[in-house]
Formats: structure tokens, C-alpha cells, sequence
């Protein structure tokens, strides 16, 4: 979609919301003819003037409603909370970060300094919440999984005592990843800039996004979009020392993980490194090739393009699969280590 597009639409879609009363948009979410339930939410889409509308409803506990827009940590959770990669889901960090993340984004599209990212038309706080997540269902086992902390509890049981939700109406994307990546090797290389184009417009903006994997992205023709910010933190916002810490040393955390889902989606698909489907022992074949490809020695047979890709990226790969099988494994103490030595890209190296 054409930037002007998008613009359009969006004014357009601001506009008729805004004009619309609680009531009025309250029934229109009723009114959904599609819903689904996941970890950071429930989400519809809405024909709003003849244009889908992505609608997320993200529940928010009285203490966030008492301190509006507040990005602090008001519940005081552990930074290891901040990644995606733990076997349950976290809490997330609150529905006023997700909002303030959302509209760093949509700024700077706005801007013209990216396509990749849905244009956040408007918000409301209203009556009412989604389902409980089914992975949160089972509040023990996921405070247990962050070392029984207190603070991941009151958060899971403020969001179970929920009766209002932060509502996004998002700019609708068309989930056609699956189409682009059908053919790997066509695609990679057109893959490979967008993603580090869509984290290099995020570094610039602040925001670290912390849970970049395919499932959160959409595609249109050739346009990767990322999406979901329910996990995004920014020196922006108003951080803990600990937190403060935490996105010092992780600045760098989307761009190695960038690199390691490229790396991990032409390893299996054109390297024919298979994924077992029982991972209690972790996909040990496919990274110990990624290590391989990160010490040099790149398979011969690969197409031209895919070496060359793994060739800058296996290094930030094979670091980043160990420490993320680490996460999904329950060593919540595990410490992400910055950027190897071989990652760089490819905005770097056109401007060198």
C-alpha cells in the first residue's frame, strides 16, 4: 500500500471513530462478526466505512486506570518478564506502554521514515474485557515460572480482576507472510532488508520491540509489516534503574534476533535442517548447523544468496539460539550479551 494510501485511510478511519460515543463503539466490537483470544488480548477486525479496522482489546487493571498514560513499571515486575521467549507468556509491562509504543510508531510513518508498521488510527478505554489467554489460565504455573515473584502474581490477578479495556484500533494488515516466504530463496534477500530496515526505524524512534518473530508479522505484496508492541520498552518511558539497565544492554536485542529468525528460516527451508516437532530437547540439528555457518563454514550448496546472508547473520544467530533456547528452557537469570563481532546490517554497510 502507497504511503498517500494509508494516509487517507487512516484521516479517514480517525475521524469516523473519534465522532463515535463509547456506547457506539462498544457496539461495534459486540457487533464483530470474528474474534480471537490471545496472551496480550482479545482482537476483532471492524468495516468502518468500507475500510477493516484491526480492533485489539487489551484488559486494564484499576491501577493503571488510576495512573493514566503511565508507562512506569507500576507493578514493579523483573525485566525478565520483557521477552518473548518463555515457555508461558508473561504479564506484559501494562496497556499505557503498548499505546505509547504504537504511537511512536504511527508518528513516524506518518513521517514517511517507514511502511512496515500499522498506522494506530485511534484508542478508547471502555466497559468490559476479552476471555483470560488460555496459556494465563493457569496463573500458578506462570508466576512459578518467574521464580514465584510477587509482583508477577498481583500483576496476573489485577488483570483477572479486569472490567475495562484499552482498545486500539489498528490499521487492518493482510496476513500473507506465509505467501512471501514460499519461496525462500527468491525472497530472502528482499526479507532480509525489510526486516533490518523496520529495526533500524525502530532504534531510531526508541523502541525496542523484544518479540520480532514471524508469528507478529503480516505481509502485502512485497511489504513485511511488524506488529504487536505488547512487549516494547523505550528510554522513553518511565523506567526503573533496573529497567534502565535492561534497555542499555538489550538496544542491540532486536537486530540479533532479526538475524536469528532469517537465519533459522533459511537454515530449515532451503538448508533442510528439520525442527523436531517435540523441542523438550531443543531443534539441536539446526543450531549446531547455524554454529557452523557462524565459525565459516558455510555449506557450498547453497544458493549464492542464502550463503551470503548467513555469512553476516549466522554469528548474531548462533547466540541468539542459545540464549533464547536458555529463556524457554526456565533460566530466567539468562542475560542477552549484545552483538557478536560478525553482525552487522545492511543499513551499516551501505553507509560505511
Amino acid at each position: 500500500m502507497m504511503l498517500s494510501t494509508r494516509r487517507v485511510r487512516h484521516h479517514r478511519v480517525s475521524a469516523t471513530l473519534a465522532a463515535c460515543d463509547d456506547d457506539e463503539l462498544a457496539a461495534m466490537l459486540q457487533g464483530a462478526s470474528t474474534s480471537t483470544v490471545g496472551v496480550g488480548g482479545g482482537s476483532s477486525v471492524l468495516d468502518i466505512d468500507g475500510i477493516s479496522v484491526f480492533a485489539k482489546r487489551i484488559p486494564i487493571t484499576d491501577r493503571e486506570l488510576a495512573h493514566p498514560h503511565s508507562t512506569a513499571n507500576l507493578f514493579d515486575l523483573p525485566t525478565s518478564c520483557q521477552y518473548g521467549m518463555h515457555r508461558l507468556a508473561g504479564p506484559g509491562f501494562g496497556a499505557w506502554r503498548e499505546l505509547a509504543a504504537n504511537t511512536a510508531v504511527t508518528e513516524g510513518v506518518l513521517r514517511g521514515e517507514s511502511e512496515a508498521f500499522a498506522l494506530l488510527h485511534h484508542w478508547r478505554v471502555l466497559p468490559g474485557r476479552p476471555p483470560v489467554a488460555s496459556e494465563h489460565r493457569d496463573i500458578e504455573a506462570v508466576v512459578a515460572q518467574f521464580g514465584g515473584d510477587p509482583a508477577v502474581r498481583s500483576r496476573f490477578e489485577e488483570l483477572a480482576r479486569a472490567s475495562f479495556s484499552l482498545v486500539l484500533f489498528l490499521e487492518y494488515l493482510p496476513d500473507r507472510l506465509l505467501d512471501m516466504l514460499s519461496d525462500p530463496v527468491a525472497s530472502a534477500e528482499t526479507v532480509e532488508r525489510q526486516l533490518f530496515e523496520a529495526v533500524a526505524f525502530l532504534r531510531g524512534r526508541e523502541v525496542l520491540h523484544l518479540d520480532g518473530h514471524f508469528g507478529n508479522m503480516r505481509a502485502d505484496d512485497d511489504q513485511i509489516y511488524l506488529v504487536d508492541l505488547g512487549l516494547a520498552t523505550s528510554p522513553r518511558f518511565d523506567l526503573s534503574d533496573a529497567e534502565r539497565d535492561f534497555v542499555a544492554r538489550n538496544v542491540d536485542h532486536d537486530a540479533d534476533y532479526a538475524a536469528m529468525r532469517l537465519v533459522n528460516w533459511l537454515v530449515t527451508t532451503v538448508g533442510g535442517v528439520p525442527v523436531p516437532a517435540e523441542i523438550s530437547g531443543g531443534p539441536a540439528a539446526r543450531n549446531a548447523y547455524v554454529r557452523r555457518c557462524a565459525s565459516g563454514d558455510i555449506p557450498h550448496d547453497l544458493p549464492a544468496a542464502v550463503a551470503d546472508i548467513l555469512a553476516r547473520h549466522a554469528p548474531a544467530a548462533a547466540e541468539m539460539n542459545d540464549f533464547c533456547w536458555r529463556l524457554f528452557d526456565g533460566d530466567i537469570h539468562a542475560q542477552y550479551r549484545g552483538p557478536t563481532a560478525g553482525l552487522r546490517s545492511l543499513a551499516d554497510s551501505e553507509h560505511e
